[in-house]
């Protein structure tokens, strides 16, 4: 298990959890955007600094900072 933020392109993976420390606040705009665990997401693409990562969920494009990926836990 490991962060989403490490995540390879073009790779399927699976939601297991979050990071501990983060807030309530986060944590339900990212249930709200599909973000559930069991859900299953594909990373597409990356930003040129890597400060932004494209991925895949539900049938649409979403794109998340690499600091809120850091605690998306996947497998």
């Amino acid at each position: 298990m490991f962060s989403l933020s490490s995540a390879k392109k073009n790779k399927s993976y699976c939601i297991v959890g979050y990071d501990k420390n983060l807030s309530i606040k986060i944590l339900r705009r990212l249930c709200d955007l599909g973000l559930t665990i069991g859900q299953t997401v594909i990373v597409t693409n990356y930003s040129l600094l890597k400060k932004a990562m494209l991925i895949e969920i539900r049938g649409y494009l979403l794109s998340l900072k690499i600091d809120i990926a850091k605690r998306i836990i996947v497998k």
